[in-house]
């Protein structure tokens, strides 16, 4: 059981870590080489409350005749502040008009499961758990050994 934890908070985290990676350098690369499109922001679902998600609005843009609509975090990890404005500039791929950063730093997989800091911890407890569960679990007989010998030697 200690290897699942173990295996699993690793991989969930390495994952975590590895796909936000992913989407700050592809967000940056979108900053410096994306086509600015003006994007109507409309459909803002507010993630308060236990376990309904993050906040996120819809932006939709028209580049070179085809529309295109993506969901994406409102704003960083701490949510919308205020309402969303009703427009706002996104960078678009020439080569992909389906990815875009949007002006408040958010692309077009902002709001994946695997995008949030929280997964990345979650993942590390877990490997910890595991790691504890490993431990206990291959040389538990030898610390409680040591452990009595040690109660009656005082």
């Amino acid at each position: 059981m200690g290897v699942v934890f173990l295996l699993g908070g690793l991989s969930l985290a390495v994952a975590s870590a590895g796909y936000m990676w992913r989407v700050s350098e592809k967000a940056d690369r979108l900053r410096a080489e994306g086509v600015p499109v003006q994007a109507v922001v409309s459909d803002f679902y507010d993630g308060s409350g236990r376990g309904s998600g993050p906040d996120t609005i819809t932006v939709t843009y028209e580049y070179e005749g085809s529309h295109y609509q993506q969901r994406i975090l409102c704003a960083g990890a701490t949510g919308c502040h205020r309402d969303p404005p009703a427009e706002m500039t996104v960078w678009v791929d020439p080569s992909s008009p389906a990815q875009f950063v949007a002006a408040n730093g958010n692309t077009d997989d902002s709001a994946a499961w695997l995008n949030r800091w929280t997964k990345i911890l979650i993942g590390g407890l877990f490997a910890v758990l595991g790691a504890v569960l490993l431990v206990v679990a291959l040389f538990g007989d030898r610390l409680l050994a040591r452990s009595r010998r040690r109660a009656g030697k005082g």
